[in-house]
């Protein structure tokens, strides 16, 4: 295996790395590492790219963790390859601006400037153009994604209002703060030796790399590009397997390796919160004398919102209303919250007699109190839509490998 073959070849380069060294690699001999569609991969590329890795997740090199910076190197050359590829079937260019744009805009996230982070490359033995031609591909796939998909992706009000509803359904319910690493395994007898990389990541940020910078670098999620961010997420949300783990899990922790179909996941608890944010509710209480019920009862019907009860003093003798606002339901007394707690905005009760007359309760609005971390129905709509953007990128991607002649040389 080609994986196995480079390691001996390219082990003792690549460990000088952590130390700021720069080994001679113009003595080493040049060899193919893969062939795409008669596009070939040179060994030089590979050890380049398993660098960069190790530089920016800042993972210590050794033989377990190499394995699997190997194979996601060389994966990483031959997508990107294949999506060059295809770019340039529709004529997609990326100009060195717009590479320097997005290098200029790494660099100011890490405070410093374009050449700082070109010399840190130089510094570690890397060519600056092993990282613009990732960026670069990464620029032409995602003009080619959003122009054949973004126009037929469409997000409805409807879905946008389930979105919403099972958001604030799930609000009562415990949340988790997460991010995630998952790292794919092309086929079961590979399992142990991605088990075997996990470990090896785990021990690391567990010493110190930064999760999001192995994230990054190292995961096949959609989350890799905000470094494994998951961001506040139910239980019900996550795999069967994870969940498994989540509950078990305290703030600050990582998980060992948990087996997913097609790989293993590597989750980091960041925080975790009770459910139950409070719900706050908009009521109009319209009270009408003993023996006026009948009259309340046919007012009511008539009334289509909170403003149409204002008029109860004209329609019924000695009747009126009171108008309550931003009132949370906890704070209720429970009979009365159990009726709002069952009416939609618009609704009204029926009429509940005591020994001053009947009451009626009429809800104007309902909704969880402010800070309770429900986007607004254009941000549902982006990540709805960002989210079947990824999901048709990564088919893409798939049928690019199954369609196309990868060699991986042995």
């Amino acid at each position: 295996m080609f994986v196995r073959k480079l390691l001996t070849v390219s082990f003792m380069l690549l460990v000088l790395v952590g130390t700021g060294q720069s080994p001679a690699l113009a003595q080493v001999a040049e060899g193919v590492a893969a062939v795409v569609n008669d596009e070939v991969i040179s060994t030089f590329d590979v050890r380049q790219r398993m660098r960069m890795i190790i530089s920016s997740s800042r993972v210590k090199p050794d033989e377990k963790t190499l394995a699997r910076i190997q194979q996601q190197a060389l994966r990483g050359l031959i997508d990107e390859r294949l999506q060059l590829q295809e770019s340039q079937k529709f004529d997609i260019k990326v100009d060195q601006s717009e590479i320097d744009q997005a290098i200029t805009r790494i660099a100011r996230q890490n405070n410093v400037t374009l050449e700082d982070v070109k010399n840190d490359l130089r510094k570690s033995g890397i060519s600056p153009s092993t990282l613009e031609s990732q960026i670069r591909s990464e620029i032409a796939w995602q003009i080619l994604v959003n122009g054949r998909y973004s126009q037929r992706v469409r997000v409805s009000n409807n879905q946008i209002a389930e979105s919403k509803a099972r958001m604030e359904a799930a609000l009562s319910k415990p949340q988790y703060l997460i991010s995630e690493v998952l790292l794919e395994s092309p086929s079961p007898e590979q399992d142990p030796l991605i088990y075997q990389g996990a470990l090896s990541l785990i021990q690391q940020m567990r010493d110190g790399a930064p999760f999001q910078a192995v994230a990054q670098q190292f995961s096949a999620a959609p989350s890799a590009a905000q470094g494994g961010d998951v961001g506040w997420i139910h239980k019900a949300d996550l795999p069967e397997e994870i969940q498994a783990v989540i509950d078990e899990m305290k703030p600050g922790t990582l998980s060992s390796p948990i087996k997913v179909p097609g790989g293993y996941y590597i989750i980091a608890l960041r925080d975790k919160k009770d459910g139950g944010a409070p719900m706050v509710v908009d009521f109009n209480q319209i009270v009408a004398p003993a023996g006026q019920k009948d009259k309340l009862n046919n007012f009511m019907r008539k009334a289509k919102s909170c403003k149409d009860v204002q008029g109860i003093k004209k329609s019924i003798p000695g009747a009126f209303s009171n108008a309550f606002e931003e009132v949370a339901l906890s704070e209720l007394a429970p009979a009365v919250r159990g009726v709002l707690e069952s009416l939609q905005p618009g609704q009204y009760s029926k009429p509940v007699d005591n020994p001053q007359g009947s009451t009626v309760f009429m809800v104007c609005d309902k909704h969880y109190a402010e800070g309770a971390g429900i986007p607004n129905d254009d941000q549902i709509a982006d990540q709805l839509i960002s989210t079947r953007l990824a999901m048709l990128s990564r088919r893409y991607l798939r049928d690019l490998r199954r369609d196309s002649t990868v060699e991986i040389r042995k």
